[in-house]
């Protein structure tokens, strides 16, 4: 997983955008529970990537720490931050062995994070470990609203590799979060999820193809590269033939999900 997301690192601000309104949004639904419980209270961000949720909270003030296993995603995330680190720490370290004492945190967030992981539930109990009695677990995810062109072009990808004899797996990421909530369940725990904002992105068909031949999915990378470019290669000419302006933005509509559990 660290390979891919060393390569992606400096585009992936570019491709997983949130407007500020909404990464306010998100950084205030996390951080008030929180404070409502404890004071002066210290974050955990397992998977924080390049910062789209953690530096709108470490801007506030909070005590941070971003964790991450790939340094190219940190050293973006350190640029970023510089000025206003003041109570953040940015660690490289493997979410299935935390380096943080049990009951050291009062909040553990993770955002698309379970379904790239080799052991999520090792991971999990990593994060339920090192959480105190009353905090919370915040996970996260962009979910797309309805229908859109970017959909389009990516269900037509998949056409194009079944032809070729490649089955194109999808919807890992929604089916380990349904399986992370069971879990949670089974622990007596009581996850609670809540759409946090919502917004519009206006995306080119020429930006979605350029997605993914920057392999910037996840569901990208396991597609052998023999078969990968003359997929992409016949996707580019059928985007071409289909939308008379590839550079025309069409809407795709999206919302943000938290799902909240607090220990007991």
């Amino acid at each position: 997983m660290s390979s891919h997301f060393s390569r992606v690192a400096f585009a992936y601000d570019r491709t997983r955008y949130h407007p500020p309104e909404v990464s306010g949004r998100i950084a205030t639904a996390i951080t008030t529970p929180v404070e409502r419980v404890f004071r002066d209270p210290l974050f955990l961000e397992v998977g924080a990537g390049t910062g789209r949720i953690s530096v709108p909270i470490i801007a506030r003030g909070y005590r941070y720490i971003a964790l991450d296993n790939d340094p190219a995603m940190l050293e973006v995330l350190r640029q970023k931050v510089a000025g206003v680190a003041r109570k953040a720490r940015l660690v490289e370290a493997d979410a299935h062995a935390l380096p943080f004492e049990r009951h050291s945190l009062h909040a553990v967030i993770a955002v698309h994070l379970w379904h790239l992981l080799d052991d999520w539930r090792r991971a999990l109990q990593e994060c339920l470990r090192v959480l105190r009695p009353g905090g919370f677990l915040f996970e996260g995810w962009d979910q797309a609203n309805g229908e859109s062109e970017d959909c389009r072009i990516q269900r037509r990808w998949q056409e194009i590799l079944a032809r070729m004899g490649y089955r194109l797996e999808r919807g890992r990421h929604q089916a380990r979060l349904a399986e992370v909530e069971r879990e949670l369940l089974r622990r007596r725990l009581e996850p609670r999820s809540k759409v946090v904002a919502e917004w519009v992105e206006m995306r080119s068909p020429r930006a979605s193809l350029e997605m993914l031949l920057e392999r910037i999915y996840s569901f990208t990378w396991g597609v052998p590269e023999e078969v990968f470019r003359p997929s992409i290669a016949e996707l580019a000419q059928w985007v071409n033939e289909v939308y008379p302006d590839p550079d025309l933005e069409y809407p795709i509509h999206w919302r943000f999900v938290v799902r909240t559990t607090r220990l007991p």
